[in-house]
């Protein structure tokens, strides 16, 4: 029995020692793990499929993403929005662009070299800017009689926060696929006409100060130094 408690200690030590071994070799290759600093530029493609659900909402969003070490990433989104419909009592146009700012942190722990996946927590700033107008509107009135009308042209700008959450995946060298949710909450808007926009570039339907959105980006990563 001594014997056999013996063997059982050698071998639980033996095992001890190479784990032990083996969790300082993966700490030394994380330290190796090399850190490229770039810009990452893409596409929303998210953009070209609302078409098919809001017909009347048509746009294009650009991204920008500036990696300055392991964790964090500045970026930027750049985009447009027209919308146009026709209702029975009244039609709409409108024509905007809109512009966001913000900070990426990247709360994915890397376990191996060569693995560019994130798990994104991170915020922007929204500013939105849109020309709308209503050449045509209809007022019933079953006693004085229907009134017709029109708005000319205005301006409406808005600025709103966003807490976005995303996941973002490296499918090929250099390229990138990911997705994003974002809370928004609209903060201040100013309209120089009476008739408030339909929706707000960048930031969705007008018709509530908190909004829910998704984008879906395709990224191509330039790297500013080449690995030695």
């Amino acid at each position: 029995m001594p014997k056999m408690l013996k063997y059982i200690l050698s071998i639980s030590l033996l095992v001890t020692s190479i784990n032990s071994f083996s969790q300082e070799k993966t700490e030394e290759e994380k330290k190796k793990i090399p850190f490229e600093p770039g810009i990452a530029v893409g596409l929303n493609v998210g953009t070209f499929i609302t078409p098919f659900f809001e017909p009347e909402r048509i746009g294009m969003e650009a991204t920008g993403r500036i990696k300055f070490n392991r964790k964090w990433f500045a970026v930027g989104e750049l985009g447009y929005e027209n919308v146009s419909f026709n209702k029975e009592s009244y039609n709409y146009d409108s024509n905007g662009s809109f512009l966001r700012l913000g900070i990426d942190y990247n709360i994915f722990k890397v376990e191996e070299t060569g693995n560019n996946d994130n798990i994104i927590l991170g915020f922007r700033y929204g500013f939105g800017v849109a020309d709308y107008k209503s050449d045509r509107f209809t007022v019933t009135d079953g006693y004085w009689g229907d009134y017709l009308g029109s708005i000319g042209s205005g301006t409406s700008t808005a600025h709103w926060g966003e807490f976005v959450f995303g996941l973002r995946s490296e499918i090929f060298k250099n390229f990138y696929m990911g997705w994003s949710a974002r809370f928004r909450l609209l903060a201040l808007t100013n309209n120089t006409q009476q008739l408030e926009p339909y929706a707000i570039p960048g930031y969705g339907k007008n018709d509530n100060r908190t909004n829910v959105g998704f984008t879906y980006n395709l990224e191509y990563y330039l790297p500013l130094k080449k690995k030695k």
